[in-house]
């Protein structure tokens, strides 16, 4: 085999992984009276990666979550209501979406609400990442735990935009 066709292969292997693994997919969700899905048990680097976000401030709350490469769009939840998209993990383990929120008479925060390798290893991983959204910032769904109990401050900077 030549060496232009060696590249050729590895170039177009290239292409087609990473933008398979960068679509997001989006769900809107109504409340579920039961809670939240449950998460999965085995890690697969390979598996699509959801991230719910449910609304636990007590009144609407208005945000809007984006990556590099996807803008999911501005949205609203209503108290107790649930939102959630999906998306194939960066082939070089780079994958980050970050959050806008204004929470009414609170304030206006951002949180990057999926972040390698915080949410990609260790104890706390996971392939459906779960999140309440709190007055003093989100909480992830803990699976040892079953609580939402991993809570995080929301980012330093106040503005993102």
């Amino acid at each position: 085999m030549d060496i232009r066709k060696r590249y050729l292969s590895l170039f177009i292997s290239i292409v087609f992984i990473t933008t398979y693994s960068s679509l997001a997919d989006i769900n809107n969700k109504n409340p579920v009276p039961n809670g939240p899905s449950p998460p999965k048990v085995a890690y697969n680097p390979f598996a699509k990666v959801t991230v719910e976000i449910i609304n636990d401030i007590g009144s609407q709350v208005s945000f809007h979550c984006k990556s590099k490469d996807d803008d999911l769009g501005q949205r609203s939840l209503q108290p107790r209501g649930l939102w959630s998209f999906s998306f194939r993990r960066h082939i070089f383990a780079r994958s980050l979406f970050f959050c806008y929120f204004v929470l009414p008479n609170i304030g206006s925060y951002w949180f990057d609400i999926y972040k390698e390798p915080r949410d990609n290893s260790g104890e706390f991983w996971c392939d459906n990442c779960m999140w309440k959204i709190r007055p003093l910032g989100p909480c992830k769904f803990n699976r040892i735990t079953k609580e939402f109990d991993l809570c995080d401050p929301w980012n330093k900077s106040k503005s993102l935009y």
